[in-house]
Order: structure tokens, then C-alpha cells, then sequence
């Protein structure tokens, strides 16, 4: 008997038999809600396969999908989803009648880049779209890239409103601006009036005593009154409340691309040593089962276990990347045969697993973080689903029926391309399944069996499926790691809390 995942897989990919077909069917009547799940399945399938072939390297190639062999018990098993949407008493439109709809973005710019940032409101990372808004900046120093090619470098304390691509208001603070050409135009308002760039740099200082504009190159237009308009050039600065005299520019006053790359490289470092501390003291927690921390030779096939007790891992086809930090390393999962092989022994009574990742694209059903071999009894998956919830599935004892334990949607295309930390907890005592992304709890989910778990011979950013000789289902990640740590033992929030800061 084969669990539901894997025959609605089997379905999708084509393979399904008139065998598994007619189990389908009997699921479908049996379990009402797993008619929902399948339209889900349904829903993006259908939009895959009307998506027009796109260049060879983009995420999704409908032109490699299968295709779906239909039989008399297939046909059965949609009649008994219809059935089952009947029960659930709701009219669903079928995706396949639907008009195509493409995701949006209100995004306008994006934060790039920061030095020791302290924000008023939540934190803004690094790699951020933002949205039309006012950002507070306590300290520190942000770079800021418009969509429509300026770029700006704001110091703390600042306060920044942003407009539109093309398009921001300084309430308080100092920043420095470099609009490219095809940026001309780039407007900066404050209180006091009115910043129009016709491709040049230029910094601005905004506070109670007075308000500056100072041009390093190029030209600029300070409109200070309705028809009120001064030309500054290269080399000039002007009060706002004295349009009489010219000051000379002092690009020293503002924080500079020199600057920035000079504070970050100490800020990197510094972090990057901040971690080697937290690594050791890490390694020697004795329930800690695997530690890869990915600064191994990259001319080695293999990744140091450096919990004092476990194995190695082995690397297959994955490639050598950057990590966090300049000095940090990972591994590049792009291939349908890019994994790390590793095994736990025996049965794992409490589990955490934590890994920094950096998700390129979610273009799978199911994207790998870690996954046991094959599937059944009390084997772990913890993985992605296209849609961008993050979920532990969690094998029952031998052929009895699996539970998956889902976050709400975290993966949006905004934090595509960003380093994240995710954490899971496996937690018998208090008999939850805990999710945690950058230190934060996602999801406390109530733990439906306790008994312990047998993780075994796994893989890291990919799956294989030993019970199938044939062809297996594809669910690598398309992203990289640059550190996997797995206990036996239900960590704290505050333990992860830390490890995800």
C-alpha cells in the first residue's frame, strides 16, 4: 500500500497504474480533504503545462514535464474528487478553466546592502524589495537601489518615505545619492523643499537647524516654492533657506561606496568570528548528533562531521560558493544529482535540525532541505512545498499513514536569493512540531505520534527513493548551505533564537 503523497506524485508524473489508480480512488472516497490537496496539486500542474517554453535557464521548463497517461481508474478517481467537492459543499472553479495570472511585486526598490544597522520598526536584511513606506533608521549605514537605477546611501538616525521607483522623501537625516543616466530625473523631497538630479551625485542633509544639498557631480534642480527653481553644479551647495549663497560641496561630510565597502568588510568579519566562537561551544553540546559547518577543502568530496560523535557527509555533484561572509563557505545545489549523503543510527527520540540556506527558486513540488531515504516507518522529510511552506513530514509506523506538519507561506519571491535560517523541532515532552525561520517561531503544531523517529541513511538538498528501481521523483534544491546542525534533543526557543541571529 502506497501512502497518498506518493500516489498523487504518481499521478502528476505520469506513472500512476491501474493498481494505483484504484487505491487512489478508494482514499479519495474515504478521506474527503484529500480531494482539496489534489486540486492543489491540480492547480499548478495546470498552470505549468499552459506556461509558453522559456529560455533554457529559467527556473520552470514545461517542455520537460510528462506526460499524464490517462486510464479508466484514473478517470475514476477524478469522478470520485468531484464527488468529494460536493461533500465539501463548495463550488471550485477547475484551474485549467481559469485565465492565466501572473504573481505581482508593489516592491519599488531594495535594500542592498548594511553596516551594524539598528531600524526603529522590525529589521529590514539585506536583499529586501521594499514597498512604498517610511523606513526609520536608527544607526548604521543602508544602501537603498531604486528600481530605476538610483542608488542611495542613508546614515542613522535618518527617516526615508519612499514614493515610488523613482522617488523618496527625507524627513530627517543625511544621505548620499548617485543617479545613473537612465535614472535622470530621480526626485528627493523634504520639508523644506524639493530635490530634482539630472544624472549626477549628491548628498543631503536634513535636520532641525537647516537643510543642505551638496553636489559632487553633475547637476541638480532645488525647487524650494511653486515656481521657485536653482540650478546647482558640480562643486556647489546651497542652504534651503538661502538661496543667495553658494557654499562649496563637501562630499567628506557623507557616508561614501568607500566607506560602505570599508565598514562592511569589518563589519563581515567581525561576524564571521563572532560564529567560530558560537561553533565550538556548539560542538561540544554532547546531544549534538551532525555539525557540517562547510569549511572544508573544496578540493575534498566530503563534509566534516564535527559533533563528537556521527559520520562524515559525502558530497555528490553539489559545487563550492560563497557563503554568508566573505571568509564563509557553502555548497551549490543546482542538479538533479546535487545531494549530501549522511546517516543517523539507531532511533532519534527528540530532533532539531537548523540549517542556514539560500533559496534560489522554489520550481519543485517538493524542494529538499533533508530527507531519510525512502519513506516509512518513522522516517523524516523537511523540505519546501512550491507554494512556499516549509514542512516536516513525518513517516508512521510501518505501512500507517504519514502527517505533515506545515508552516503558513514563508518562501515568497521576496526572499528568493537571501540567506535565511531555518530550524525544526521534534518535541515528544511537549508533544508539538515547532518551525522557526531567522530565529523567529513560524508554527507550534500540535505532534500527533511521539514515538521515536529512525532518520537513517539522508540527504541534504535532495531525495532518493530506495523503494523504486525505476524513476525517481525529482525534488533537489535549487539554492546552496553553508551550515546543517542536527541534535537530539528539543532545543529552546531561545537556543535557536541565537543560532539564527
Amino acid at each position: 500500500m502506497l501512502d497518498s503523497d506518493t500516489l498523487i506524485q504518481h499521478y502528476l508524473e505520469g506513472t500512476l497504474s491501474d493498481a494505483e489508480a484504484a487505491q487512489l480512488h478508494d482514499l479519495l472516497k474515504a478521506q474527503p480533504e484529500l480531494g482539496v490537496r489534489l486540486l492543489q496539486h491540480f492547480e499548478m500542474d495546470a498552470m505549468l503545462r499552459a506556461t509558453k517554453p522559456l529560455a533554457a535557464n529559467n527556473i520552470i521548463r514545461p517542455a520537460l514535464l510528462p506526460k499524464r497517461r490517462f486510464t479508466y481508474a484514473t478517470v475514476t478517481s477524478v469522478a470520485a474528487l468531484a464527488a468529494c467537492i460536493t461533500l465539501l459543499g463548495t463550488w471550485i472553479v477547475l484551474p485549467w478553466l481559469k485565465s492565466d495570472v501572473e504573481e505581482t511585486s508593489a516592491s519599488v526598490a531594495v535594500l542592498t546592502r548594511g553596516v551594524n544597522l539598528e531600524w526603529e520598526s522590525a529589521a529590514i536584511t539585506p536583499g529586501t524589495p521594499l514597498s512604498p513606506g517610511l523606513l526609520k533608521l536608527k544607526s548604521g549605514i543602508a544602501q537603498i537601489e531604486f528600481y530605476q537605477g538610483a542608488r542611495i546611501l542613508i546614515e542613522g538616525p535618518a527617516e526615508l518615505q519612499l514614493v515610488s521607483s523613482g522617488e523618496a522623501t527625507c524627513t530627517r537625516g543625511k544621505l548620499s545619492a548617485n543617479v545613473p543616466p537612465q535614472a535622470k530625473g530621480f526626485r528627493i523631497n523634504t520639508p523644506k523643499g524639493s530635490i530634482v538630479d539630472l544624472g549626477t551625485e549628491f548628498g543631503l542633509d536634513v535636520n532641525d537647524a537647516k537643510s543642505e544639498v551638496h553636489v559632487f557631480k553633475g547637476e541638480v534642480e532645488l525647487h524650494q516654492a511653486a515656481e521657485s527653481m536653482t540650478s546647482l553644479k558640480e562643486g556647489q551647495a546651497m542652504a534651503f533657506a538661502d538661496e543667495s549663497q553658494l557654499l562649496a560641496a563637501n562630499a567628506s561630510s557623507f557616508a561614501s561606496l568607500n566607506e560602505i565597502n570599508a565598514r562592511t568588510a569589518l563589519s563581515d568579519r567581525s561576524q564571521f568570528e563572532r560564529w567560530q566562537a558560537q561553533s565550538a561551544k556548539l560542538n561540544a553540546d554532547p546531544s549534538l548528533k551532525l555539525h557540517f559547518d562547510f569549511q572544508d577543502d573544496e578540493t575534498a568530496r566530503s563534509l566534516r562531521n564535527h559533533a563528537a560523535q556521527g559520520e562524515d557527509g559525502s558530497i555528490v555533484g553539489a559545487s563550492w560558493t560563497a557563503g554568508r561572509w566573505q571568509e564563509k563557505r557553502a555548497l551549490e545545489f543546482r542538479n538533479v544529482s546535487d545531494r549530501v549523503r549522511l546517516g543517523i543510527a539507531g532511533e532519534t527520540k527528540a530532533l532539531t535540525m537548523g540549517v542556514w540556506l539560500r533559496v534560489n527558486g522554489l520550481d519543485r513540488s517538493l524542494n529538499s532541505i533533508f530527507m531519510s531515504e525512502g519513506w516509512g516507518d518513522r522516517k523524516v522529510h523537511w523540505q519546501i512545498t512550491r507554494d512556499g511552506r516549509i514542512r516536516l513530514g513525518v513517516a508512521g509506523k510501518a505501512n500507517a499513514h504519514h502527517v505533515d506538519y506545515d508552516t503558513p507561506v514563508f518562501f515568497t519571491p521576496e526572499r528568493f536569493g537571501r540567506w535565511m535560517h531555518l530550524a525544526v523541532v521534534f518535541d515528544p515532552a511537549t508533544k508539538e512540531i515547532r518551525h522557526y525561520a531567522n530565529g523567529d517561531q513560524l508554527a507550534r503544531l500540535p505532534l500527533q505520534d511521539a514515538s521515536a523517529l529512525k532518520l537513517g541513511i539522508a540527504e541534504l538538498g535532495n531525495w532518493n527513493d530506495s523503494r523504486h528501481q525505476g524513476g525517481v521523483a525529482i525534488r533537489h534544491l535549487s539554492g546552496a548551505m553553508d551550515e546543517f546542525a542536527l541534535w537530539d534533543r528539543a532545543l529552546s526557543d531561545a537556543e535557536i533564537s541565537a543560532l539564527g541571529r
